[in-house]
């Protein structure tokens, strides 16, 4: 049988340039041409298989879409819907705000269903006409999702949390971004371990299944806890602790924690977690409200 012409050795080419150039620029055009070499390899050699089959072409031709094609619709539709979704969320990405990108993706899905009413009222569009508008519609898609992509994602502005405010050191009496709108209050299914309450100069201790407030507050080592922080001064105060990790320990813990503002008459939840023994930390743990000389003493045996 006369072998046919096809377009898998230019494929293959196109790949090894494409890892060509990734070794030289990003790892991503390194993989995409390896993917381009591998797939054009693996059709290349289904092609040769498929020729040897017979002298006829057209059962040829046959063969090779009976082995080719479970390997290649599931591939070519994974790959679609990926470049899809890519491009739709550079897109997302790139738009100016959210605003903008509600108000484009409620007008695209307005002009998806005008399509499609139209196409559904008019059963006599051919299937020409259907390939070609899915066809444009593809590719604008794929190009207005390139452009925004070397555009750039928009700058989307960095959102603290008390990790953060913890982590820098800015665990103290001034608000910041994490204090806004902080809750000021806690569900009744939060398991607490024990309570702290702050009463303007003083911090003590409510242990769950003991009655009175303590000035010390005993918590096993290598067990979450959850505290519970109720602000009854006159003022916002905040709830800090500081850890004393091992600096061996992976993965490391923080140096510390601590609650967001908690208003008059609010309550916070802190999660806390004590990797050693108060015996190995020179100062032993302590519960402080930065503003005042309150603080609550920790033992974890």
């Amino acid at each position: 049988a006369t072998a046919r012409s096809g377009i898998w050795p230019l494929v293959i080419a196109l790949g090894a340039t494409t890892v060509t150039l990734g070794l030289v620029t990003t790892r991503a055009f390194f993989v995409v041409g390896l993917l381009v070499l591998i797939v054009g390899a693996i059709e290349w050699l289904i092609q040769g298989w498929s020729e040897r089959a017979s002298a006829d072409q057209a059962f040829n031709a046959d063969v090779r879409d009976v082995m080719a094609d479970p390997l290649e619709l599931p591939v070519i539709a994974a790959v679609g819907a990926a470049v899809v979704v890519y491009a739709f969320s550079r897109v997302m990405l790139g738009l100016p705000s959210k605003s903008a990108t509600v108000v484009a993706f409620a007008v695209v899905a307005a002009l998806v269903l005008a399509g499609g009413t139209l196409i559904g009222l008019r059963r006599g569009v051919s299937k020409v006409a259907m390939t070609g508008a899915f066809s444009v519609a593809g590719v604008a898609l794929i190009a207005v999702g390139a452009f925004a992509g070397l555009n750039g994602e928009r700058e989307i502005e960095e959102h603290h949390s008390t990790a953060y405010i913890a982590e820098e050191n800015e665990c103290g009496t001034e608000e910041t971004e994490a204090d806004e709108k902080a809750s000021q209050t806690v569900a009744a299914k939060s398991n607490l371990t024990a309570e702290l309450i702050f009463d303007g100069s003083t911090l003590r201790a409510e242990a769950v299944g003991y009655e009175g407030r303590f000035d010390t507050l005993t918590l096993p080592r290598s067990n979450p806890h959850n505290v519970l922080f109720r602000n009854e001064s006159d003022h916002h105060a905040r709830l800090v602790i500081e850890l004393h990790p091992d600096e061996d320990a992976e993965p490391a813990a923080p140096e510390r924690i601590c609650t967001a503002l908690v208003d008059e008459g609010g309550v916070q939840l802190l999660t806390i977690e004590f990797d050693r023994p108060s015996i190995a930390v020179q100062s032993g743990y302590q519960f402080t409200v930065p503003g005042s000389d309150a603080s609550l003493e920790v033992v974890v045996p």
